[in-house]
């Protein structure tokens, strides 16, 4: 019964954290939104591989879940982590414990990914989403987090409540 307390509080305070930070301007570096994107890419890949399968080859380079190449984005997973749960506790704000172990919300964060890719994804899309993969597949890990934070900047440009505030660097 706790852990399913634990889950409801996170879920409130994620999707609370948001909100808070788009209508307080808090925002994250975009070292910090790339790292985000960076750490959730083998579980959008994961999640967007079990809703595809049965509208997909099973030789597509999406589907190739065990190959050298999609390990990459698994290894530079954890590789951002310890920046992109600095951006998550941003994000979190203060319904976020300061005390609360942040491993303790990685599942949490995985769940909630893989059930927002799930059910944004329609049949009719996977070969689209197979292709932007195999497109996209050669880039480093990082480089292509950092593509979806650029373009979620690109997106945001005047959306009064994006899902992820980006501090703005400063230039002119």
């Amino acid at each position: 019964m706790k852990k399913l307390a634990c889950c409801v509080t996170l879920l409130s305070a994620f999707n609370m954290g948001a909100a808070q930070a788009a209508e307080t301007k808090a925002c994250v570096s975009s070292e910090q939104a790339n790292a985000i994107f960076t750490y959730i890419l083998p579980v959008v890949f994961d999640a967007a591989g079990s809703k595809c399968s049965p509208y997909l080859d099973k030789n597509v380079a999406l589907m190739q879940q065990e190959s050298e190449s999609y390990q990459k984005y698994v290894i530079a997973s954890e590789q951002a982590w310890p920046t992109a749960s600095n951006g998550i506790r941003i994000i979190f704000g203060d319904k976020m414990p300061e005390s609360m172990d942040i491993e303790a919300v990685r599942p949490f964060i995985d769940g909630l990914v893989t059930a927002m890719v799930s059910d944004g994804i329609k049949p009719k899309s996977c070969s689209i989403i197979s292709e932007a993969y195999t497109l996209l597949e050669p880039l480093p890990a990082a480089n292509f987090g950092g593509l979806i934070g650029l373009l979620m900047k690109v997106g945001a440009e005047g959306d009064k409540n994006p899902p992820i505030n980006i501090c703005e660097t400063g230039a002119k």
